[in-house]
């Protein structure tokens, strides 16, 4: 069986400036792909926009503005944070080309799911809070008190929307934590199973603490996702742990 020590690495190792010089040629190749795609979704920083303030729109609201430069400064975040998701995949990339010839072959069995699922993972708690909770939030809290009428700061709501679907996005990474866990050898799904309700009382107060507002609804919404993906997680750590147990009975 191989180990650490008898495993050979993918490269042979390189002296201290030629890692540097690799990760520096890295770096620049992630910034030339943001600098490109900033430019692209600059180029539809309007549609982005009307995207945001879709949910806003539907209720007939207009968001307003009380500085000069907030509306420039509101599209030109917009775009960049548009650029800076589409360049996710490719800094993954260009991350895993510059540590994969130093990793040992058990590593890279660790890493790879990470650098592979997460992205999708995101995505997918970034629309999850899109398509779901997005507009049921927005609706609520401008229609909370209907004696008041709504003036929101298109800067305020825009930092809102980011802050909620960076949120939703990492919490989606749950079932990629429990993998890596189990793979470690630091997780069983006997002790997920076995302690499932003191599980679900930490999620009710993780979704109460990382929803920026009060509001029992916006809780749910968190929470109903984590608790699917707590058992989802279960069910990954059980495959995992089989499989291992397949791989140690095989000569």
């Amino acid at each position: 069986m191989e180990t650490p020590h008898t495993e050979e690495l993918n490269d042979p190792k390189m002296p201290l400036l030629e890692h540097l010089i690799e990760f520096r040629r890295r770096i620049l190749y992630t910034l030339i792909a943001l600098g490109v795609l900033f430019t692209a979704s600059y180029a539809f920083h309007d549609e982005i926009m009307v995207a945001v303030q879709s949910p806003l729109t539907r209720l007939g609201i207009k968001a307003q503005y009380d500085t000069l430069t907030v509306p420039f400064m509101t599209h030109l975040k917009a775009a960049f944070y548009v650029s800076l998701f589409l360049t996710t995949p490719f800094a993954v990339a260009q991350l895993w080309l510059f540590i994969r010839p130093a990793l040992y072959k058990r590593e890279r069995s660790l890493v790879w799911p990470f650098l592979v699922f997460s992205y999708p993972l995101f995505v997918g708690g970034a629309f999850f809070f899109y398509f779901v909770v997005f507009p049921v939030a927005v609706e609520f809290f401008t229609t909370f008190d209907p004696n008041l009428a709504p003036s929101l700061r298109i800067d305020d709501f825009f930092s809102f929307a980011i802050t909620m679907l960076f949120i939703f996005g990492m919490v989606f990474e749950l079932p990629l934590v429990a993998l890596l866990l189990t793979r470690m050898g630091l997780l069983t799904p006997q002790f997920m199973a076995k302690n499932r309700g003191y599980a679900i009382i930490l999620i009710a107060i993780a979704a109460a603490v990382l929803t920026p507002t009060p509001d029992v609804i916006n809780m749910l919404l968190m929470m109903a996702p984590l608790v699917v993906l707590y058992e989802v997680s279960i069910i990954i750590c059980r495959f995992v742990k089989a499989k291992k147990k397949d791989s140690a009975k095989t000569p």
